[in-house]
């Protein structure tokens, strides 16, 4: 498809407009049939640009300029543009993971401890005079075991560095597996005028997207038809109030946050990393930062490595004078070359003892292997799914009270008194005891409107098995009401004619 410079700058308001970001050069717009870049969208999704979105014509000439239809969303059988256009203009919805480390990067990571580091340096100063002793021994009787000591520290250190990397790659090896298995999931996309389910990483910009309660976006869009419709978006500002969505007010919906209630469709403008959620988990991509535990063992290692150096120096200076004030002594001036040079290797040998003594080889090893071995006990116990989810719903927890009270509770409403027909209740046996004080047929009636006048829903959480209620926090509350008044919703909807 060819496309002029002219019409290009006639889409975004001519050669001189100020809006520079949408003239993009001729080149990137040649090869698709786009003509809005996905720089207007970001832009429009943060923050929320209503003038923006008018500027551009709105819903209808986005969707136009998107090339799909309102009513029936995409038609996969389209050659021109086609889904590969479409990630190739915009991207895929998947945002890259960091890419992995190879073993011998993490063997080399392994080695930075500052504990084997020391180690490494004595063993091998250790094994070169182990080695300078048997070669200059001359007494064929002596066996010649100088270099054991300082080869079998070397040993030790390449067990803890083969160990830790072989740990490090299996943990992010698993890690990577679960969260691919944790981001796969499929949506409710319309598609040639059809609602197919389809995976998350297959969504596309100029998708239509379909939203009920309970439904997270897996990308950023503008609302098409909405009833009801409000989002909690506290993961993304912080602020726990459900925030309702219009044309005229709010029509951008953003990935990551959550359907509350109310039902509709939205147009799929960005994807991926450059989607809202995208670029949030981009920018958390960083290297971890050492653990509480590391830190202390660096800080060990290090006051060990302080303490016995210096104990070495000491000890080889005062025993390098000790030695030459009792030689002069005893008038054994000029010393033999030969004779000092094997009693300063001694005194060296020495020295280097009390470092590899001070510093135990086997700490490295111990901390590993004992990590290691926790941590498969508590996958084999499924422990570590129930402390993620723990400390999931503790930092939900408090994130939201931080914004009000600043205290940690359940984020859970509930209802906690009230007056039904001149009864009153502010407590759960009241609330048991009001259906035997109130006419059934009122209490029947109550029942039965908050059970059918809510969108709420219950559904079985993956992490924990438990069932949880997903929709609005109201009519979540007043649904667990009516369930401590003996009544089961379900039943109530499903053979309740509307």
């Amino acid at each position: 498809m060819t496309r002029t410079k002219e019409r290009i700058y006639s889409t975004f308001g001519g050669e001189n407009s100020t809006n520079s970001e949408a003239v993009i050069p001729v080149e990137e717009v040649l090869p698709n049939p786009f003509t809005i870049p996905r720089s207007v969208f970001m832009d429009m999704i943060d923050p929320k640009n209503l003038e923006l979105l008018a500027e551009k014509g709105g819903l209808p000439t986005i969707a136009r300029l998107l090339f799909c239809n309102l009513e029936k969303g995409l038609n996969p059988d389209d050659k021109s543009p086609s889904f590969s256009d479409r990630q190739t203009m915009y991207g895929s919805n998947v945002v890259p993971a960091i890419p992995s480390k190879s073993f011998f990067r993490l063997m080399w990571e392994a080695f930075q401890d500052k504990t084997l580091i020391m180690l490494s340096i004595a063993s091998v100063v250790s094994l070169a005079i182990g080695i300078y002793q048997d070669v200059s021994e001359t007494d064929p009787t002596k066996p010649k075991v100088g270099w054991i000591e300082g080869f079998a520290i070397l040993v030790a250190v390449v067990i803890v560095v083969l160990v830790n990397s072989v740990n490090d790659y299996q943990k992010e090896k698993q890690f990577r597996k679960l969260n691919a298995k944790k981001e796969d999931r499929e949506v409710k996309v319309l598609r040639n005028g059809k609602n197919e389910m389809v995976s998350v990483f297959d969504v596309v910009v100029g998708d239509i997207c379909i939203l009920e309660p309970g439904e997270v976006p897996c990308a950023d869009g503008i609302i098409i038809d909405a009833h009801n419709l409000s989002c909690d978006e506290s993961g993304a500002t912080g602020e726990s109030d459900a925030i309702k969505k219009s044309h005229e007010k709010d029509p951008f919906i953003l990935s990551g946050t959550k359907v509350l209630e109310g039902v509709g469709k939205m147009l799929v403008i960005a994807v991926g990393p450059y989607s809202y959620n995208g670029k949030t988990l981009m920018s958390l991509q960083v290297e971890p930062s050492e653990t509480p535990l590391e830190m202390k063992l660096d800080h060990l290692a290090e006051s060990i490595a302080k303490l016995g150096a210096a104990a070495a120096v000491l000890m080889f200076f005062t025993l390098l004078i000790k030695y030459l004030v009792v030689a002069s002594i005893n008038g054994e001036y000029p010393i033999p070359v030969d004779k000092a040079i094997a009693r300063i290797t001694s005194i060296l040998i020495q020295a280097i003892t009390v470092v590899v003594v001070a510093v135990p080889e086997g700490l490295p090893m111990a901390v590993t292997l004992a990590l290691a071995f926790a941590t498969t006990r508590m996958l084999k116990d499924n422990n570590l799914v129930r402390v993620l989810s723990a400390c999931e719903t503790m930092g939900n927890a408090t994130t939201i009270c931080s914004d009000k009270t600043g205290t940690l509770t359940e984020n859970k409403m509930t209802v906690v008194q009230g007056e039904v027909a001149g009864f009153w209740f502010d407590n759960d046996f009241k609330i048991k005891e009001m259906v035997s004080s109130i006419p059934s047929h009122i209490i029947n009636i109550l029942i039965e409107g908050i059970s059918v006048n809510s969108s709420a829903f219950e559904s079985t959480d993956t992490k924990t098995g438990q069932t949880v209620a997903t929709g609005s926090k109201t009519e979540v509350a007043l649904l667990n009401f009516i369930k401590k008044l003996g009544a089961d919703f379900n039943k109530i909807r499903n053979s309740a004619e509307i």
